[in-house]
């Protein structure tokens, strides 16, 4: 396995985990023992938690594919986790206000959020590491369509250009050293910008 494999492997097992302490608070819920309020706020905090983590995973991550490609040591960016739990608390709470499907929901909504927050804290980690040029789509297990269409067959993406993804996507950023890599329409505004 690769740093990014086994990267993305621990950050499915953090999704797992933020997933099961979701669904038991629903069914406690739906077993009358916590309020909505309640279960709301504690399901928002249970995920804000798994995000928080997900962002130093990634960020700790990130150093160890530097340290892999180059084998030279290096300090993480230390990117700090945003406090997602006023958001997090309104996501649950319109979930519990339309029952149909909220296990579902809220099991999707804990993955998601926990991946999302593991791209993230990756990404901006790698704007502040000096020795990397850009990066490469590394799929996740199950790859969908929109993920490889993203890819463009393996293209070297400035390290500036955000990284593309959608909802319950755990394909991550791989790094690469190389230099002169094509810059996008996006990454040239930016450089306008500056």
């Amino acid at each position: 396995m690769s740093v990014v494999e086994d990267f993305q492997a621990e950050t499915e097992k953090l999704a797992a985990t933020v997933q099961r302490q979701v669904l038991v608070l629903y069914a406690a819920h739906v077993a009358g023992e916590l309020t909505d309020l309640d279960t709301a706020a504690l399901i928002a905090a249970a995920i804000n938690k798994a995000t928080s983590v997900a962002v130093g995973l990634g960020d700790a991550w990130l150093v160890a594919q530097i340290e892999d490609v180059t084998g030279v040591a290096t300090l993480a960016a230390g990117v700090g986790p945003t406090d997602d739990s006023d958001r997090l608390l309104k996501a649950a709470s319109t979930v519990l206000a339309e029952p149909a499907d909220a296990a579902m929901r809220l099991d999707r909504l804990a993955r998601s959020e926990t991946f999302e927050a593991a791209q993230n804290g990756t990404w901006q980690a790698m704007q502040q590491q000096p020795l990397i040029e850009g990066w490469v789509r590394q799929f996740d297990a199950d790859p969908c369509q929109l993920c490889r269409w993203w890819s463009r067959d393996g293209r070297v993406w400035p390290k500036a250009h955000p990284f593309q993804r959608h909802k319950g996507c755990n394909c991550q950023p791989r790094i690469v050293l190389a230099e002169n890599i094509k810059s996008t329409g996006y990454t040239r505004r930016l450089e306008r910008t500056a």
